[in-house]
């Protein structure tokens, strides 16, 4: 069965979309399936002036109704990266990226990245999305369309909806230069320094790259967080996904991302750390006691510094 994480990461007024959805079946299969039109059309819609290399503009007619359609053009087309701008009836241009990622011979991950800039988009993006790469394992294993569709997409937009609505941001400032902070977040020896230093047990794996992951365990506590980077900006962002286990379960669709911002009014280098954490929350509950929790972290990396 396919698995499929999402994140929420950006700004409120520029998010980002984050889907990785695997799929059993070989990497080229998958890329036939997202690049030729014939194949395209059975699980997406059919696309007028067919881009085949940067610069080449298209149109995308995603179902019958003749105003539910997207132009765009090519902005970067690789063997394993796709990347388009996006402009659904009229809107702001948005821009789409696709990776496609062998996991092992029998099987390959699709990892979509869809940056808007109409913010109030987001849930209906994020439910679509969800619906459409369904449709492209329906496609895949030949299984027909499937009366759930609207219910899933349904679904999902309330869940992106929470998301964007329940973000804990922050702001902490750093009495060192970004260079020096960053480099705390931006290796398994920066982490161990200062992350969750008031336990003795920690240990830390972290391979700092995009499509790297990490681990930081604290076994006496039963705690593990760990995720995967999506963005690695040096030494301005950084962005990852993040999955607390401890006894009472795991989270989540959570996500986290870091601005390491110069402070213009300290000559001698300091640093504003803007942290946006987002999860598909029921309450404002999860925000505050995330909110309690990086304070109480960056605490200790201002100890360090």
């Amino acid at each position: 069965m396919s698995e499929l994480t999402r994140a929420l990461v950006g700004t409120p007024e520029h998010p980002e979309l984050v889907f990785r959805r695997s799929y059993q079946f070989p990497v080229d299969e998958l890329r036939v399936a997202c690049t030729q039109p014939e194949r395209l059309e059975r699980w997406f819609g059919r696309v007028e002036g067919w881009p085949s290399k940067v610069g080449d503009s298209y149109r995308a007619h995603l179902s019958d109704d003749a105003d539910d359609v997207a132009e765009g053009r090519v902005l970067v087309c690789e063997p394993d990266r796709l990347q388009v701008s996006w402009s659904w009836q009229g809107e702001a241009d948005s821009t789409i990226t696709a990776h496609f990622v062998a996991l092992d011979e029998s099987s390959s991950q699709l990892r979509l990245h869809h940056e808007l800039r109409e913010p109030d988009h987001t849930a209906g993006y994020g439910g679509g999305w969800e619906q459409i790469l369904g449709s492209l394992e329906r496609a895949l294993t030949g299984r027909p369309e499937g009366a759930e569709d609207a219910e899933v997409e349904r679904a999902a937009a309330s869940r992106w909806r929470s998301m964007a609505d329940r973000r804990m941001v922050l702001e902490r400032r750093m009495p060192a230069p970004v260079e020096q902070v960053w480099q705390r977040f931006a290796s398994a020896e920066g982490l161990h320094g200062w992350w969750w230093s008031h336990w003795s047990d920690v240990t830390v794996q972290a391979d700092v790259r995009e499509g790297g992951s990490y681990r930081i365990e604290a076994p006496s506590q039963g705690v593990l967080l760990e995720g995967d980077y999506l963005t690695v900006d040096e030494p301005r962002r950084l962005a990852f996904t993040w999955v607390w286990s401890d006894v009472d379960g795991g989270s989540a669709d959570e996500a986290v991302e870091i601005d390491f911002v110069p402070a213009d009014d300290d000559p001698s280098g300091a640093t504003i750390l803007r942290v946006r954490h987002t999860g598909a929350w029921d309450d404002e509950s999860n925000a505050e006691n995330y909110r309690q929790g990086w304070e109480f972290t960056l605490g200790q990396l201002e100890q360090t510094l």
